[in-house]
């Protein structure tokens, strides 16, 4: 991968990620409402399904960093695979999306 195209990779992926953070803000604000039983509160499923939402942007803030370092020092690969770390949140939010208005 040529280095214009890495950056063009990464500028536009990241601009997408803080974009989705918008979304993640109604999602988190969203997520309380798991609770809502009052035996949610002891189930420890509810619980790291509300963490792993409240993570999302620990998850951008550490692809931002991470992608810049290793593009910085001209390895194009692991920018791509440290620039993908939120995908581990997108991925799923877009399956059950389809899922749920399908």
């Amino acid at each position: 991968m040529s280095r214009i195209a890495a950056l063009w990779t990464i500028i536009i992926s990241q601009v997408i990620y803080v974009v989705l953070l918008l979304v993640w803000l109604f999602i988190a604000g969203m997520s309380v409402m798991m609770f809502d039983d009052p035996q949610a509160v002891n189930d420890i499923t509810t619980w790291l399904v509300f963490i792993f939402i409240l993570l999302y942007p620990v998850g951008v803030i550490v692809s931002i960093v991470a992608g810049w370092v290793v593009f910085a020092r001209g390895r194009y690969k692991r920018m791509l695979i440290w620039n993908a770390i939120p995908l581990v949140w997108i991925i799923p939010l877009i399956i059950l999306s389809v899922y749920v208005f399908s």
